[in-house]
């Protein structure tokens, strides 16, 4: 055993020096296919440094109760062990780390073992040393804690500890809550964002947000509004779970066949992150599957009084009288009825037939009176009324009592006063009431807050007069941004009364600028580029922060457009050549459009068409655009080529970007071609392998 230690050290001391030598070039480093089996090992064996690192505090805890020559030769063999093991598992990390994983969790878990690694490697060296050993010791237990958490985080989320707790405290959820933050953003959060998320961000992904979704990957979008059949999301998701495409990865929770299907349906509708159910049709696929497998998670309530006759319901409906059952699986019923002018005692009175049922009742901006409530009074399972607008007064409400199950109750624009307070304690059910307009004064609210305090009083917005807001900037009501000079050029606001001031030559507008009153046109005066300023104010108001608003010389205008491969994202809008022609040119400051023609593999290839009698090409421009996290060219070469028949193409001008660093320019590329009269152009665009280039406009001047 002892002629096997000075080898043992050796090898330690070879294997540390490796580390640190990986480290610091860990920059210049490639991890080579058939090495990387041996850093996806990294979590089969860090468990042996951690549970032996732990075993060695507590060994030397309980050391007094060992027989110390026994000790010594157990304690200094395992921290031996322990230190070769750390080591290599530092190392696999180290080669997993370099297969792409970048975020800030990464990093701090990449450094933190490694420091671990050195730290029980000095423990060697400072075995003798009995103090220095023990402060080391119980560093490296802290280390393994801090590793092992951000090491947790990567693979399970860094919510994963605590994330039961905060699955219970989910938000409410109602018909109108948007469908994608009800039950989407909930199965990207449960299946994805352990992954995808802004700490750890696999294939440049964050799931966490709809902001960071549209973004996209390294590899495009995630989802095509409109096709899901060509979503990549649901392109991974569909892929055998054994391919190393699939997602999520075999290991992890899988999506569900109801999941995936509200996916599906949910991304052909369009995808929209605010569209809530009640703001479907009845008809609508994506309102239908959620009201059959999704929108049950809610629970209706359990009525316990039993149906009305379809045939008493259809009696009860007339043209100012809506009878209708909440669905088909509630007996609960909804009743509204509208016209003042029309409005006959019976149309209350004749709900007696269904007293038992309706749960909701609207009399709005009818010409309800105090005795009309004896009616109402008698709808024993009634939760919602609302009786806005009306001529009751504060002893209506006492006609209520026997309404136990009722929850809100609308009575702004009525004359109730302090008075209603008695007949409100009454209702012991009572949640919310809505007293805005009325007699109450706000020592009456008060009063109202404190002897009802589990209700909530709603008296509306209430203004300060002291309080100046300011307005919203003027908005642009042209469809596009790029125009021909001359085109004319009109802003609006949607507030009435405002004044909008301008310039035009991108100066700071101020009270000395034009006052637009109509549409006026736009002289570019030879420029590629023109800037409008404009703020609006109006009296009473605080003048809006200025805006601008860019227009770009529309060039040459092909007389056709065609491309040969439709792009990653082209469908999400349409095909790639109706988005590199649509008018809108995204601009840093204002986001005119958020759809690019989108290629990976295949390059752009554009074919454009001219009438030769007015076309004098002389300038090819790509409007680009650059994910943030690109440091280098993404795009290896644009090439043009001209013909007449689109048959013999003849290569005029060809220019490369491979390695470009200066990603200002890449964002605007432009081709200085000879003048050329041809009928046709190829540009072709070929992004460098495993690069993503975004093109959203052709320019041709």
């Amino acid at each position: 055993m002892k002629k096997g230690i000075p080898i043992f050290l050796n090898v330690l001391f070879f294997v540390h020096v490796l580390l640190a030598f990986l480290v610091l070039f860990e920059g210049y480093l490639k991890i080579p296919f058939w090495l990387q089996p041996l850093g996806r090992m990294h979590p089969l064996i860090l468990h042996f440094p951690v549970a032996f690192i732990v075993l060695l505090a507590v060994l030397n805890l309980f050391k007094k109760q060992l027989d110390p020559v026994s000790f010594q030769k157990i304690n200094f063999t395992l921290l031996l062990v322990t230190s070769f093991m750390t080591v290599l598992a530092t190392l696999m990390g180290l080669i997993l780390s370099l297969e792409g994983y970048d975020s800030e969790v990464m990093t701090f878990h990449k450094w933190t073992g490694i420091a671990l690694c050195f730290i029980i490697y000095a423990l060697v060296w400072c075995y003798s040393y009995k103090k220095v050993f023990q402060v080391l010791l119980y560093t490296g237990v802290l280390g393994v804690v801090l590793a092992g958490h951000y090491g947790a985080s990567l693979t399970h989320g860094t919510d994963f500890i605590m994330q039961p707790i905060t699955a219970a405290k989910k938000a409410v959820v109602d018909e109108d809550t948007p469908i994608y933050t009800a039950y989407v953003a909930p199965i990207l959060k449960e299946k994805c964002t352990s992954c995808h998320n802004p700490q750890k961000h696999k294939g440049d992904l964050d799931l966490t947000t709809i902001e960071a979704i549209v973004r996209g990957g390294e590899n495009g979008d995630v989802w095509l509004a409109h096709n899901a059949d060509k979503s990549l999301f649901l392109n991974r998701v569909a892929l055998p779970l054994e391919d190393e495409e699939h997602m999520p990865p075999e290991g992890k929770p899988q999506l569900t066949k109801e999941e995936i299907e509200l996916m599906q349906t949910w991304i052909d509708h369009g995808a929209d992150a605010q569209i809530s159910y009640a703001q479907l049709q009845e008809v609508d696929t994506l309102k239908i599957l959620v009201a059959e497998k999704w929108i049950k998670a809610l629970e209706e309530p359990k009525y316990t009084f039993g149906f009305a006759s379809a045939e008493t319901i259809g009696k009860l409906s007339n043209p100012y009288r809506t009878v209708v059952q909440k669905s088909p699986t509630s007996p609960a019923i909804e009743v509204a009825i509208f016209g003042r002018a029309a409005f006959q005692d019976q149309y209350l009175s004749e709900l007696e037939k269904i007293k038992e049922q309706v749960v909701y009742l609207n009399l709005a901006n009818l010409p309800i009176e105090n005795k009309h409530m004896n009616s109402i009074g008698k709808l024993s399972n009634l939760e919602h009324l609302i009786l806005n607008f009306t001529n009751i007064d504060s002893g209506a409400i006492s006609s209520l009592q026997s309404c136990n199950q009722l929850k809100t109750l609308s009575l702004s624009g009525t004359a109730i006063n302090s008075s209603v307070l008695g007949s409100l304690k009454g209702l012991n059910g009572l949640k919310e009431v809505f007293v805005w307009n009325t007699e109450l004064s706000t020592e009456d609210i008060q009063t109202l807050r404190k002897e009802l305090p589990h209700v909530l009083i709603n008296e509306g917005y209430i203004p300060n007069p002291e309080e100046v807001l300011p307005l919203t900037p003027p908005a642009l009501v042209n469809d596009g941004n790029i125009i021909s000079s001359g085109d004319m050029i009109s802003l609006g606001h949607k507030m009435s009364g405002v004044t909008i001031k301008y310039t035009v030559n991108g100066s700071e507008p101020d009270s000395t600028s034009t006052i637009f009153e109509q549409s006026f046109p736009l002289d570019l005066k030879g420029k590629r580029k023109q800037t409008v300023r404009a703020f609006a104010y109006k009296e009473g108001w605080l003048p809006s922060e200025p805006i601008s608003y860019e227009f770009y010389d529309r060039g040459f205008v092909p007389e056709a457009v065609q491309v040969e491969h439709p792009g990653v994202l082209s469908s999400y809008t349409g095909e790639a050549a109706k988005i590199l022609t649509d008018n809108i040119r995204n601009s840093e400051k204002i986001g005119y459009s958020k759809f690019w023609a989108t290629y990976k593999t295949n390059p752009l290839v554009a074919i454009v068409g001219f009438d030769t009698s007015n076309s004098k090409i002389k300038e090819v421009v790509l409007s680009c655009g650059i994910h943030f996290k690109q440091k280098k060219s993404p795009l290896e070469f644009v090439a043009v080529y001209t013909s007449k028949n689109k048959a013999d193409w003849q290569l005029i001008k060809k220019q490369d970007f491979a390695g470009e660093t200066d990603m200002e320019q890449l964002k605007e590329i432009s081709i200085q071609l000879p003048t050329s009269s041809e009928k046709y152009f190829k540009i072709i665009a070929q992004p460098v392998k495993k690069e993503t280039i975004r093109v959203n406009q052709l320019f041709f001047f």
